[in-house]
């Protein structure tokens, strides 16, 4: 999910299982390095950001600081990113750990509960590089968006994910690799679920419930290795319309009318070495 320029993704579209026994992880890397459980809104990891309407991609929510707060879950404290629409506004949360905490190579992991995002809602777990590089020579991981206009076409926006990865010298220059599947289960089902990127220095490995989704090559060969060998900051948010999903009149965002709230819940972040 760019943070940086609005721009229309052009893909070409892969559905199917995600069901091979080859793809399993028995048991990922347990020598945790960092873990944020949500107690509180740590301060010292994780910034919260204010944008207008139409800030990136064409998105119809405002980012609010007020709509990122931690809050109780099915007895668990949870931080709560929630988008709310107030007439003809809609304002929602979003997070980074930019100059806080990075990631390079090892595995991070988060279990996030998702709304129903019926027509509109746009959530999604990423990272960016945390260098001093403008977009998109800074690098760009998207492990998990869900709500693409494909999805909604289809009649699958609650099984089916997105991953994608961009890069290039400059905007004129911007690369992207993008990856859509129908993983055959509901992912908004009122359950937490657990999104991951296992990342060395030459592959980027996304997986869904322990079970891989994607691999992004990004060896030397690839033409991609240099944008994805710093250290990279986290971000989750809750978006609402814009490019990805098609949507740009807030009347045809389905999943909220006026009045009515959806929040993206994360229970945990972990980093493993």
């Amino acid at each position: 999910m760019s943070g940086k320029l609005s721009l229309l993704l052009m893909f070409s579209l892969l559905f199917q299982s995600c069901s091979t026994n080859e793809d399993v992880i028995i048991s990922p890397n347990n020598n945790v390095v960092f873990i944020d459980e949500f107690e509180t809104f740590d301060t010292a990891v994780w910034n919260k950001e204010a944008h207008e309407a139409g800030w990136t991609n064409n998105e119809l929510q405002i980012y609010d600081t007020n709509q990122v707060s931690v809050g109780i879950d099915d007895g668990k404290s949870v931080l709560m990113l929630t988008a709310e629409r107030i007439g003809d506004r809609i304002i929602s949360g979003r997070i980074n750990s930019q100059g806080k905490k990075t990631f390079k190579y090892g595995r991070i992991e988060a279990s996030i509960k998702l709304p129903k995002l019926a027509n509109g809602l746009w959530p999604a777990f990423w990272m960016m590089g945390d260098n001093d590089k403008s977009w998109p020579a800074c690098g760009e991981i998207d492990i998990m968006e869900m709500g693409s206009q494909e999805a909604i076409a289809a009649g699958k926006v609650e099984s089916t994910m997105n991953a994608a990865i961009h890069y290039g010298t400059d905007v004129d220059g911007h690369r992207q690799e993008y990856y859509m599947k129908d993983v055959t289960i509901n992912l908004q089902d009122g359950n937490y679920h657990v999104y991951a990127l296992e990342r060395n220095e030459y592959s980027l490995d996304v997986f869904v419930d322990d079970i891989k989704f994607y691999s992004f090559d990004v060896s030397k060969v690839s033409g991609r290795y240099d944008f994805f060998q710093d250290e990279f900051f986290i971000l989750f948010n809750l978006a609402v319309g814009g490019n990805f999903t098609g949507i740009y009149n807030i009347d045809e965002i389905t999943a909220l009318k006026d009045g009515e709230k959806a929040t993206m819940y994360i229970d945990w972040i972990k980093i493993f070495n």
